[in-house]
């Protein structure tokens, strides 16, 4: 399945699921791999709009933005980004954001990050040491159970079950019945695997470097 095709099918799933975060991400994540950054621009607003804690989203929104001429633009997605993945403890994406705010020599905070800070700062029970059964969760930024086990026993596989809570990979279960449904994926496809590690990539805040080489 060639880029374009991706696009249409992502989004009759946004148009199907209005309120769905990951399906209008993913859609985002596709226009901007195209280049159609105008057209990321308002899927990816929407995506914050919806779940303002997606911090993810705003990486790809001041992308879309800057790319699409509005560098202001671009730098106020990343500075209210970086506040939101600093204060839930997502460590990987603060500094995916912060180099891009360098490139622009710009500033982490501004008035406008004082002004609407998005997120409460972690509470002390998100900070207090863990258990021996539990983890710090990349994708809530919460402290969750420790998965039962490594779901794919590879590199994958190790970096989920060392970083991922058992509460949020049940939720990516959950979700990846919708999205092989509505994509209509067939996982013994080599395609249909790509798309269905490209959604379990978004929705758990993995990092790209896991899946180098793999599309």
């Amino acid at each position: 399945m060639d880029i374009e095709e991706r696009i249409e099918q992502l989004r009759k799933m946004a148009k199907a699921n209005p309120d769905d975060d990951l399906a209008h991400f993913a859609l985002g994540q596709a226009l901007i791999d195209a280049e159609r950054f105008a057209e990321a621009v308002p899927v990816l607003k929407h995506v914050v709009k919806i779940n303002p804690r997606y911090t993810r989203a705003y990486l790809l929104l001041g992308i879309a933005l800057d790319k699409d001429g509005d560098e202001d633009g671009g730098i106020e997605a990343w500075q209210l980004g970086y506040h939101s993945a600093q204060n839930r403890g997502e460590l990987m994406i603060a500094r995916e954001i912060e180099a891009q705010l360098k490139i622009k020599n710009a500033p982490t905070t501004s008035e406008m990050v004082d002004l609407l800070g998005i997120d409460e700062p972690a509470t002390k029970e998100e900070l207090r040491p863990l258990e021996a059964d539990e983890v710090l969760c990349i994708k809530s930024g919460k402290i969750g159970k420790k998965m039962k086990f490594d779901p794919f026993g590879d590199q994958i596989g190790a970096f989920i079950y060392a970083n991922i809570s058992q509460e949020s990979w049940e939720s990516w279960m959950e979700m990846s019945i919708k999205v092989i449904n509505e994509l209509r994926l067939d996982l013994g496809d080599a395609d249909g695997q790509t798309q269905y590690e490209q959604n379990m990539k978004t929705f758990l805040n993995l990092p790209d470097e896991l899946f180098k080489g793999r599309w």
